[in-house]
């Protein structure tokens, strides 16, 4: 089970502990992992007794896979101290790169040493075999939406009594929420305002200028409602809500979880044009450790504000 954990979670991290396993009289004595989602990066770190003659043998130890982007020694012992002249980096002209221990240059009196590496991951989705994620809408009222959210560990014991992790981080497990706005863009977007538009695009589209000149009274009904002649400002500073830089105004996120970004859905408000989203994705992010495996949180939506915005467009838009 010490190794199936590793090889199930990532193959570089299985790739180093068998390197430091098949050293004869090295003692493996625990691993450390902290794996940065937003970045796709895990640090894996291997703390290992080396025995007497370790300096002595006749090879050096050899890392080398594309993903690894970067590796570290240290001496733990008698006091703790960074080796920098231990690894070696070599490259060759195909652009591989091999990262190189040299056992002969370790200090006499390190007998416990640490190796880190740190590697990208190709598909971070692995991920969903380690932590479970959940989330539920929980509508509150008028003036606010809350969606509870929660993140965990599958098998913390397993990476403790097993595999023999110390530490285990996961930074920035994120949690995407599905914000519906639809209801607020429908109650506050007047429809003379959409019809008019529609015609707009509609007369712009037709070829045949008979239909263009029978759509012309239609035209000058709906020119005399309050937002004509504004449409296309009102339809760009409408837009301009559901930026991330304006839109995380109207959310905020408590508890474990944080708020991290936000990005339209791909399901567009009922206009000529799909430029207004009907949801709102919503990243929020907490991290996960073996002391504290579990997180939860809560994203409030406050769409009693966003309402009054798009109010205040559609009234005041010269």
């Amino acid at each position: 089970m010490a190794e199936q954990i590793p090889k199930m979670l990532f193959g570089i991290a299985e790739y180093v502990y068998n390197l430091w396993k098949k050293i004869p009289r090295t003692e493996i004595l625990n691993q450390e992992t902290t794996i940065n989602i937003p970045e796709s990066v895990v640090e894996y770190s291997i703390f290992v007794r080396i025995p007497t003659d370790f300096r002595s043998l006749r090879n050096p130890l050899m890392l080398y896979d594309p993903s690894i982007i970067r590796v570290s020694a240290s001496s733990l012992h008698p006091f703790p101290k960074t080796l920098r002249e231990v690894i070696g980096k070599r490259m060759y002209e195909d652009g591989s790169v091999v990262y190189v221990l040299f056992p002969e240059l370790l200090p006499t009196d390190a007998s416990l040493i640490s190796m880190t590496v740190g590697y990208r991951i190709s598909d971070i989705k692995v991920l969903e075999d380690l932590v479970d994620r959940q989330k539920a809408h929980e509508p509150s009222g008028p003036e606010k939406n809350e969606y509870w959210m929660s993140a965990k560990l599958k098998h913390p014991k397993a990476l403790v009594e097993y595999a023999n992790f110390s530490r285990f981080d996961l930074r920035d497990v994120d949690v995407t929420v599905d914000v519906g706005v639809h209801n607020e863009l429908k109650a506050t977007i007047p429809p003379s305002f959409i019809r008019r538009l529609k015609m707009f695009f509609d007369v712009m589209a037709e070829t045949d200028p008979r239909r263009q000149y029978m759509a012309l009274p239609e035209l000058r009904r709906l020119a005399r409602t309050r937002t004509a002649g504004r449409e296309f400002k009102i339809l760009v500073d409408l837009e301009a809500l559901f930026f991330p830089n304006s839109f995380s105004k109207y959310v905020d996120v408590t508890k474990d979880f944080r708020y991290s970004d936000c990005y339209q859905g791909k399901e567009f408000y009922e206009l000529p044009i799909e430029i207004i989203p009907k949801k709102v994705n919503v990243i929020s992010r907490a991290d996960l450790t073996l002391e504290k495996p579990a997180a939860e949180g809560i994203l409030i939506y406050k769409n009693n504000m966003l309402v009054d915005a798009i109010e205040e467009i559609i009234r005041s838009s010269k």
